[in-house]
């Protein structure tokens, strides 16, 4: 009997520390119609569906179990079992080769996308994988790297933001907020009616840290700055709300409500307005994501 307890126990306690199974987001969008990834021999495998999310054509023959992949420029070709791939007809080495398990072909993540030029990324804390295409990001990714804090906060916002979970949330409204670390675009908050999310600046695109809810009946409970300047309670959905430590400059657009376009500014570590512009004739985001001479350099 006593053996029988502890045997119950301890298939209780792994099942309570199992993790679950890996998820897949591809430019932003999480996948949830396939099969979650396999790892072996420390490599990541996916359905070959998986990589026709990245907008390749993928053409699989069950007889020879060849997979042929390909996108306006580059062919690469994996068999089942073999550990030499062929790209535009030229042999490649990979270190596990594709495999078919439950019905499903299973192909090396990282070993295609470095093939075509995409950016695979392992969110260890989420236990995600997060495949960027290179064409998403290309434009964003120089205004990143301009030097220029302004350029650099309007790449950022444009992005893919990535999760791992899908959000109940569905947010109504024309009318957004970018708020960010003084001097800083690594870091973002987005407001969006009374939601509010929270993301950090990753190869490629922004993983979401924490998503909160703005509960406007409690206007008076400032807690934190950023309860203070959206007027109201906030109250966590997901994740770990951040702690504030300096300045946060603020950009409201507008541009979906009458008679309103838009506004940036600064406020302190108490939620206290110290610097507020508003542009009434702004006619895209950078006429409103601009560079604040009164931010600390």
């Amino acid at each position: 009997m006593a053996l029988c307890i502890i045997v119950l126990l301890t298939f209780a306690s792994n099942m309570a520390i199992a993790s679950p199974s890996p998820q897949v987001n591809v430019d932003g969008n999480l996948l949830t119609d396939v099969k979650s990834p396999i790892v072996k021999n420390s490599t990541t495998f996916v359905p070959i569906r998986v990589v026709e999310h990245l907008g390749m054509k993928v053409e699989w023959n069950n007889k020879t179990k060849i997979v042929n992949i390909s996108d306006r420029s580059n062919h690469l070709q994996l068999s089942v079992g073999s550990k030499t791939a062929l790209k535009d007809k030229q042999k490649i080495s990979l270190s596990t080769p594709p495999f078919i398990s439950g019905g499903t072909t299973y192909v090396p993540l990282r070993f295609i996308g470095e093939n075509f030029g995409s950016n695979v990324d392992w969110d260890s804390k989420n236990n995600g994988v997060v495949i960027i295409s290179p064409d998403v990001v290309a434009e964003e990714e120089e205004l990143i790297k301009s030097g220029d804090l302004a350029k650099a906060r309007l790449g950022v916002i444009s992005l893919p933001r990535v999760q791992f979970y899908v959000s109940t949330d569905r947010p109504e409204g024309e009318s957004f907020s970018y708020i960010f670390p003084e001097n800083d675009y690594s870091h973002m908050y987005f407001v969006w009616s009374d939601s509010i999310y929270y993301y950090e600046l990753k190869d490629g695109y922004v993983s979401l840290l924490w998503e909160g809810k703005i509960d406007v009946s409690k206007q008076n409970d400032t807690t934190s700055p950023l309860s203070k300047l959206l007027g109201g309670r906030l109250q966590s959905v997901w994740g770990e709300q951040p702690s504030i430590t300096r300045r946060l400059a603020f950009f409201n657009d507008y541009s979906g409500s009458v008679g309103m376009s838009g506004e940036y500014g600064i406020i302190d570590t108490q939620g206290n307005i110290i610097v507020s512009k508003k542009i009434p004739d702004a006619k895209q985001l950078a006429d409103i994501v601009v560079n604040i001479p009164e931010e600390k350099q």
